[in-house]
């Protein structure tokens, strides 16, 4: 086992840690501030094209930046588009549509078409694609040093497969990981279940694992699945996420180190 130091003290000894992306290794927060105006602004013209008025439209309009959480130039930490899987953001766009009398076939329908479409824009907008995958200051480092004491890694997200793949593909992150939970295994989080599942996989006991994440919803699972260390990141966001869920806090990734127990 290796012991973790955070802030020159010791929470305790770990085989293994589970790690959030988005928020936690990614700096995401520019991006997806792109994706919900974009997927805001596809809304809108498919709203309109439907046959409603100015008026509904610009409902539609604050209701959709009410729930992605956008404030000004900066993005809710809490909110759905920060935390839920891309099929949770689906309905809950849905769901603002049946506020408007359209039935959940066609809100889900609608919202489908609008996230498709928005997600063929950015495949032929690069540098929109560069923007989510940029790493969180500190975060290599601390993967290399977790590597080199033999510390098991292992990667958490409501991100797809492909978006996990492409990830590590542009920050060059080639085995730095061991084991990978994505939005596509079941459960998925923050189900407790998909924590203790993964643990299976890593032949671990969940109370010889760490948790690390930017979501109250990822900590209390941690807790739920009997993680014995459940590490709030606060750094990731322009506006930090008030954390109650967490056993410590950092803003800083550098402010945890790891020693080998010899």
């Amino acid at each position: 086992m290796a012991e973790l130091i955070l802030r020159n003290s010791s929470v305790g000894f770990i085989k293994a840690i589970i790690f959030d992306k988005d928020g936690t290794l990614s700096n995401s927060e520019e991006y997806l501030l792109e994706l919900a105006k974009l997927r805001i602004r596809f809304a809108e013209d498919k709203f309109q094209k439907l046959g409603n008025n100015s008026i509904k439209v610009s409902l539609l309009k604050n209701l959709l930046l009410s729930i992605y959480g956008l404030k000004k130039n900066s993005l809710s930490p809490g909110s759905c588009l920060a935390i839920a899987s891309r099929e949770q953001n689906i309905i809950s766009t849905a769901t603002i549509f049946t506020l408007f009398g359209f039935d959940w076939f066609n809100s889900l329908s609608i919202s489908q078409k609008i996230f498709d479409e928005v997600d063929i824009f950015l495949a032929n907008q690069n540098d929109n694609r560069h923007k989510q995958k940029t790493l969180i200051p500190g975060a290599l480092d601390l993967l290399c040093s977790l590597k080199s004491k033999g510390v098991c890694i292992a990667l958490m997200t409501n991100d797809t497969q492909g978006g996990i793949e492409e990830f590590i593909y542009r920050n060059k992150l080639e085995g730095k990981f061991d084991y990978f939970w994505s939005a596509e295994n079941k459960p998925s989080k923050p189900n407790p279940e998909a924590v203790i599942e993964l643990c299976k996989k890593m032949n671990l006991n969940p109370k010889d694992c760490a948790l690390i994440s930017d979501a109250d919803t990822d900590l209390r699972m941690a807790k739920e699945a009997d993680i014995s260390i459940a590490i709030g990141f606060t750094g990731g966001w322009v506006n930090p996420p008030t954390l109650n869920e967490k056993k410590f806090l950092m803003e800083k990734l550098n402010e945890l180190k790891i020693q080998a127990n010899h």
